[in-house]
């Protein structure tokens, strides 16, 4: 195949190239054109355009001579020949000037124009444009007849087209290199390609087990391994001299949305392009990917020559890639379900089901290091124990149904009133229990009557199950410290004596064992 030159690759000098069938057609003419001036030189085989001009013109001349002579002959009127030359050259197209000059040199008759247009032929021989003709009368010369004419020579290029000679060749060359160029054209596509290739490389490409094409710089293929006719059922057929953009299957399965083709921009870019994404699903559903690589072959000046494309079947790694995600998800799916009933599975183990707060076991958790936090610093720490008054009584009166619905509605005033950093527990029953680190005792036995009084004015009318239902607590306050309350349990016992006093002054109300109203509270 022949080969363009591209010393100065680029996309647009590729896309308009002309083909290799067009460059031996035009050079066949060109030979053919160059012989035939050469036959022409020798045998004169074209005509010349030269000598039928002269020859013409010397006959026109001769003809005008001859009229002239006898308007001589009789009468000698210089006007009224003056009138008949000026006639001759206004319908002659070729004529520019006449004139009838005597042997002595003065001029007897001419039109306006010839002494200006006039050039008198050197050693007085005609030539294309000036032709003259002798008068003689008798055996003497009396003067001569002089022809002005206009030069044959177009002055335009669209004149030269029209000149015979140039007519001649362009139709020749024209006809020519159609001829050439389908006979080339129909001659090329039944060489074979295959003989660019030698036989040892095409049996060792085609051990390979991935596709392989070889193109020359037009994208007409030059060999295709076996691995590569086995890609796709339409890649079997004949495929050497064919252009790669025929290859249909090839194109669509592109991922690409470059303007150009991979093997294209391989071409003009000194990098090879890889790992573009072919999908090759068959009409049946068969799911085939591969990947395609590109790269150009460049001689010794780093011109490209060809190019080479791989094909990569992925379908199996694909598939497999394919599977493990979905195996991936589904363990995501089946991590995040796992975390979810953990979480659930940490709160049913740290909170009491009914109401939220932390149970025994996670209360303590929590408040041993707050307690070690404060005997350390002596950042002060209270707690306070409540309960809900006559709590029996809801049960008793409306069933252990709306007793929950108490102790749910309590649950939720005391939540909202705690800090970040308290600990809530449900201690049983009706009974709560509350660490609060940062206050002392004043400070909490303030929040704490705060909450007394939200739970006198909300908890009541939340219980929609009976109207009027008036809920009340009593609570007890004890400060970390105080009356040998060193650890968890003292500091609680001593919030529940608090409790205790609370529920003897008759409910409703906060007490504290340390600590008594004379003292202003902290605020919260």
């Amino acid at each position: 195949m022949t080969e363009a030159n591209t010393s100065t690759p680029s996309s647009k000098r590729h896309r308009w190239a002309m083909s290799p069938t067009v460059r031996i057609s035009m050079g066949l003419v060109s030979l053919l054109i160059g012989l035939l001036m050469i036959l022409d030189l020798i045998l004169k085989i074209l005509p010349d355009q030269r000598a039928m001009t002269m020859e013409l013109r010397e006959q026109i001349a001769v003809h005008l001579a001859v009229q002239v002579r006898r308007l001589l002959n009789e009468e000698q009127n210089p006007i009224k020949l003056q009138s008949v030359l000026v006639e001759t050259v206004e319908q002659s197209a070729d004529i520019q000037s006449l004139a009838v000059r005597r042997q002595s040199g003065a001029v007897y008759a001419a039109t306006a124009l010839h002494e200006k247009t006039w050039e008198t032929p050197p050693l007085g021989a005609s030539t294309l444009n000036a032709v003259v003709v002798p008068l003689n009368a008798g055996d003497k010369r009396w003067g001569q007849m002089e022809v002005g004419f206009r030069s044959p020579w177009p002055a335009s290029i669209l004149g030269w087209l029209k000149n015979p000679t140039v007519q001649l060749i362009g139709t020749l060359s024209t006809a020519c290199f159609i001829a050439f160029y389908l006979y080339l054209r129909r001659v090329l596509q039944h060489l074979d390609p295959s003989k660019a290739i030698p036989e040892r490389v095409r049996v060792a490409f085609d051990t390979l087990t991935e596709g392989l094409l070889v193109l020359d710089i037009d994208g007409q293929i030059l060999m295709a391994n076996s691995a590569f006719r086995g890609f796709h059922p339409q890649a079997g057929g004949i495929l050497l001299g064919r252009s790669i953009d025929q290859l249909e299957w090839l194109v669509k399965g592109l991922k690409d949305d470059d303007a150009l083709p991979p093997w294209e921009r391989a071409l003009t870019t000194s990098e090879p392009i890889l790992g573009v994404p072919v999908d090759l699903t068959e009409k049946d559903g068969e799911h085939r990917r591969a990947l395609l690589n590109c790269a150009a072959v460049r001689d010794a000046a780093g011109n490209a020559r060809g190019c080479l494309v791989t094909l990569d079947d992925i379908t199996e790694i694909d598939l497999v890639n394919r599977r493990l995600q979905e195996t991936m998800t589904e363990l995501e799916v089946s991590r995040d379900k796992i975390q979810k009933q953990n979480e659930e599975l940490q709160l049913l183990a740290n909170c009491d089901p009914m109401t939220g707060c932390f149970n025994r076991r996670a209360f303590f958790s929590r408040a041993e290091p707050m307690l070690a936090h404060a005997l350390k610093t002596g950042e002060p720490l209270t707690c306070f124990m409540t309960d809900i008054d006559k709590f029996k009584s809801f049960n008793d009166t409306y069933g252990h149904s709306v007793g929950d619905l108490v102790i749910q509605q309590v649950a939720r005033i005391l939540k909202a009133a705690m800090r970040p950093q308290d600990v809530l527990c449900r201690y049983g029953g009706e009974e709560f229990c509350a660490f609060m680190p940062g206050l002392d005792e004043a400070a909490a036995a303030a929040v704490a009557d705060r909450i007394r009084e939200t739970l006198e004015k909300e908890a009541g009318p939340a219980v929609d199950a009976v109207p009027n239902l008036r809920i009340t607590s009593s609570f007890g306050v004890a400060q970390l410290g105080k009356g040998n309350a060193n650890n968890a349990l003292l500091l609680i016992e001593r919030a529940d004596q608090g409790l205790y006093a609370a529920k003897e002054a008759g409910r409703n109300q906060v007490q504290c064992i340390d600590w008594h109203p004379g003292k202003a509270p902290a605020t919260h």
